[in-house]
C-alpha cells in the first residue's frame, strides 16, 4: 500500500506542473500491471528503482522522437549569378589614305584634310563599260582656307577617265565639307579596280590622301 500511495502521490506531482506527456503515462500503467502480476515471492522493487525504470523509459521515447523527426532549417537554395556581356562596338566604314598623306605647315596655318564618304560606297558593283558618277565629300581640318588654287589629283591606280587635276569649286574654310562628282567610266573587262588621290594645296604639295576601289562587273 505504501508503494502505491507513493506513486500516486507522484502522478499528482507531476500532472500539477502539466509537464507529464503520454509516454510518462504509458509508463507509469506498465509499471502498475507489472506489480499486481508479480508473485508474493517476488521482491518488491524500491520507489528509487520505479523512479529510475520511468526515467529511462521517457528517456528513450524522447531519443527515439527527436531522431525520427525531421529538421526544421530549409537547405538554402544556391544564388543564380548574372554575368553582363559589354555591348559589341561597331565602327562605320573607313577609307584608308594612301601613303604620303600627311598635314602640312605652310605660312599663315597648317594644311589638313580627312575623306568623308564615296557614294557610290567602295566595293560596289559597277557594269564595266559603262560610265558612272561618284559623290566626293571631303572635310577641312585644318586652320588655312582652300581657295580655288586648292585641288584634287590623280597620284596612281586607275584613273578611271576622269581629270588628271580638279579643282576646288568654291573656297572651303576650316572645319567645313565640299563636294565632287567625279565623273568615271568603268573599264570594259571584270576585275577590282583602284585610284589613290589626294588634296594639295596652291603650291602643289599633297597633304592628304584618299582612294576610289570598286568591282567591276559585266552584265
Amino acid at each position: 500500500m505504501r508503494l502505491l500511495q507513493g506513486i500516486s502521490h507522484w502522478m499528482e506531482f507531476y500532472m500539477n506542473k502539466k509537464a507529464i506527456s503520454s509516454v510518462f503515462f504509458s509508463a507509469v500503467m506498465i509499471s502498475m500491471l507489472l506489480l499486481s502480476a508479480c508473485s508474493k515471492s517476488t521482491p518488491t522493487p524500491s520507489p528509487d528503482q520505479i523512479m529510475t525504470s520511468i526515467a529511462q523509459t521517457v528517456e528513450v521515447d524522447f531519443t527515439r522522437t527527436a531522431i525520427a523527426r525531421p529538421t526544421d532549417t530549409p537547405t538554402p537554395l544556391p544564388t543564380p549569378t548574372y554575368t553582363p556581356v559589354p555591348p559589341t562596338a561597331t565602327f562605320p566604314p573607313t577609307n584608308t589614305p594612301a601613303a604620303g598623306a600627311t598635314a602640312t605647315a605652310v605660312p599663315g596655318g597648317r594644311d589638313a584634310g580627312v575623306w568623308v564618304s564615296s557614294n557610290p560606297a567602295d566595293n560596289s558593283n559597277i557594269t564595266a563599260g559603262l560610265p558612272f558618277d561618284v559623290v566626293l565629300t571631303l572635310m577641312n581640318t585644318g586652320t588655312t582656307t582652300w581657295t580655288s588654287a586648292y585641288a584634287i589629283k590623280f597620284i596612281s591606280g586607275d584613273r578611271l577617265g576622269a581629270s588628271e587635276t580638279i579643282s576646288m569649286p568654291y573656297e572651303v574654310p576650316p572645319s567645313k565639307t565640299v563636294t565632287f562628282t567625279m565623273k568615271f567610266t568603268a573599264p570594259s573587262t571584270a576585275g577590282k579596280v583602284r585610284g589613290d588621290w589626294a588634296i594639295v594645296n596652291a603650291a602643289g604639295t599633297s597633304f592628304s590622301s584618299f582612294y576610289f576601289e570598286y568591282n567591276i562587273v559585266t552584265p
